[in-house]
Order: C-alpha cells, then structure tokens, then sequence
C-alpha cells in the first residue's frame, strides 16, 4: 500500500482553462469513477499560491530602493484554485496547497505575526461545498533561508612581480553570489506524510496497535502523542511558537498546520517537525474540520460502492446487516487499532429511501455527524 505519485505536465493556469479542464475531468472519470480503486487518485498538491499581503494597500514610493526587496508572487491564483476544486470536489480528492516561498511564509514569520494572512487569504475557498477537500497547509520548510544563502563562487587570481601566481586574499577580489533561498512547499510535506499514514506498513513501524488490514484514513494525528511519533523527516528549524500564537491556531484549528517545538516523547527528544493540526477549509462557525473526518467517509463510499456492486439495495443491506461478516460487524470489531476504520465514540448508520431510490449513511465522529448520500442501483423493471 505505498503511495505512488502522478505528475501534471502543465501549470495550473492552462489545466483550468476551459478548453483544457473537460480532459481533466475525463481522465478522473477514468481513475476515480470505476469500481475499481487500483488508481484512484486521493490527494492532489497545488504549491506556490499567490500571497499578496500588501494587496489593496497604499502604494508608498521610496526613494532610491532599487531592487531591496522584491515582491513575492505565487505562480498559481487563488481564483485557479478555486475553479480546479470545483472540478475535483466529485471525486473526492483532497487537495493540498501552499503559499508561495519566501521569508514571509516560513516559521520564522509564523512565529510571530501568526496565521492570520494565510486565513484571510482562504476566505473566497470557504463556505464552498468543495470547503472540506481544500487543505491550507502551513508554514513551508526552509533548507537554505535568504539570509544565509551566499554562495563563494571563486577568487581572483593575482601574479607578483616574480612571476608566481595565487588567490588573492583581498575581500575585492571574492566573487560571491546570493541566492533567494531554497525552501520546500508545505503542501508537499503535507501530502507526503498523510500518504504515508495511509501505509499500514509505516504505522506498524511506530504503533504497537497497528491493523495490517487498515489505511490510516482514521488516523487522528491530532490525538494522544500520535504526532510525536509520526513525525516528518524535515529537521526543526526553530524553538517553536508561543503560547499566544498556539492559542490563535487553537482557536479554530485552522489549516494543516506544522510545528517546531521542542518536545519529547519518552524521554528522547524529537528533532524534526511534527504536524500541530490537519484541518481542511469546512468549518461548522466555530471551528475547521480535521481531514480524517473527510478521508474516512470517502473510504466508507468507494467500500460501499466495491461491495455492493455500485450500490445495489441488497448487496447495500448485507454491508451494513448484524451478520458478524458483515463489512459493519468487522469494523465495530475492530476499535482497538491506531487505524481502525471506525473508533470509539464513532457509529455508522444508514437508511434508505425506496422511493427516491437514495441511501443515506450516517457517520458519527464523537458528537459530529457526516452524511453521505449514494443512489440506489436499481433492479430492472422496477425504474
């Protein structure tokens, strides 16, 4: 069950477009609307977000600035972001993005003026019915920070009067070159470790109460010491964030957020950046929802549709029947794992509507409940 990666050979601006978005939607009907899931496609990544925190701003004009600073663009739009989650939201795919890189999305930034610019900048994707497919992930990884980016190229060589030829040792004569900076999208880092979690394989490897029978749609890496122990392989950059912006993230659990705290975990410390929260864009007015919640029901769905044969009636009251093999009956069994399907304090119902020919699927997570609608196939003659 190791992840696999699929790579678009174009940029998001022409894969929106109108002439071009009808192939894309082909090609999913292909991968995600089958009975078959060897390549369905479950995550989507979209780096490099524009993030103009000086739009709408007064322009002030400095005198002698030349090229001090340089205003950060992002190659992707949110508005393109926002056409390609319509096209997505039917086949369930979640979709991780990030701003674009530079000193004003990294920890360093986040530590201390918050996330305030990244949830306003989210605003035209909420209240959407794609919301909870949309994941914000925060703050990108930095490898090489612009500061400490000087690359010595090479130095001039000089002759004495000899004839003999060196380096010359005069600060002059240093050819240097400065970088930007070289940092790592979150939304990479966001995909690549909840992909992983799908593998039961790397769940094994840090719980003991791992199903090898399971993904890890369920995996709350927000519960228990489960972030600690599924940690990134990207090293901490910084001593972590105060109190005051850890209670602003709080507040609402915006966004797939990460963390550089100093922490420990049985008294070995853990030294690489864990995942603080993992929410998506759906919010019920108080606070955002975490991606489990959206990751389980959409497992829940393409099972259905797998055991029941698309759907059919019968075969969807065998699913959810008391009949210890039943697909229900296996997973109210199995509660135990770090991934089981279906938790304590979960509870998964249904009902059916014969004469709109309409299953309802009730998903219960603790006091919140999901719900999921899928048509009935139907016998024929009885249409």
């Amino acid at each position: 069950m190791q992840p696999r990666l699929l790579i678009t050979n174009l940029p998001l601006e022409m894969m929106v477009k109108a002439s071009n978005l009808p192939r894309l939607i082909t090609y999913l009907n292909t991968t995600n609307d089958k009975n078959a899931f060897d390549n369905t496609i479950w995550f989507g990544i979209v780096p490099d977000v524009e993030l103009n925190q000086t739009e709408g701003g007064k322009l002030q004009r400095i005198r002698f600035a030349g090229n001090k600073q340089e205003e950060k663009r992002g190659n992707n739009t949110m508005e393109n972001v926002s056409t390609l989650m319509n096209a997505l939201e039917p086949y369930r795919i979640t979709t991780f993005f990030s701003f674009c890189s530079g000193e004003e999305s990294t920890f360093n930034y986040v530590a201390t003026e918050g996330i305030g610019i990244f949830k306003e900048k989210c605003a035209p994707l909420m209240k959407k019915s794609y919301s909870e497919f949309a994941v914000p992930c925060i703050p990108n990884a930095t490898i090489i920070p612009k500061d400490k980016s000087g690359l010595v190229l090479d130095k001039r060589m000089v002759m004495d009067e000899e004839g003999n030829v060196s380096l010359s040792a005069e600060k002059d004569d240093v050819m240097k070159m400065w970088l930007e900076g070289i940092y790592v999208g979150a939304a990479y880092e966001a995909a690549g470790i909840v992909a992983a979690w799908q593998c039961p394989e790397f769940l094994k490897q840090r719980f003991r109460n791992t199903s090898m029978e399971y993904p890890g749609v369920r995996f709350d890496v927000e519960a228990n010491d489960n972030a600690l122990l599924a940690a990134t392989s990207m090293t901490k950059e910084i001593s972590g964030f105060t109190n005051a912006i850890k209670n602003s993230i709080n507040r609402t659990g915006f966004g797939f957020v990460f963390s550089s705290d100093n922490a420990q975990y049985k008294g070995q410390n853990i030294k690489n950046i864990t995942v603080y929260k993992a929410r998506n864009l759906l919010s019920n007015g108080n606070e955002f929802e975490p991606i489990y919640k959206t990751l389980v029901v959409t497992y829940i769905e393409r099972m259905l549709r797998f055991y029941s044969a698309d759907f059919k009636q019968d075969k969807i009251l065998t699913f959810f029947s008391n009949n210890p093999s039943s697909q229900k009956s296996k997973w109210d069994a199995d509660r135990q794992y770090v991934n089981s399907i279906l938790q304590d304090g979960d509870e998964l119902d249904y009902s059916i509507d014969e004469i709109n020919g309409v299953c309802d699927v009730l998903v219960t997570f603790a006091n919140t409940t999901k719900n999921l609608k899928v048509q009935l196939t139907r016998k024929a003659g009885n249409e």
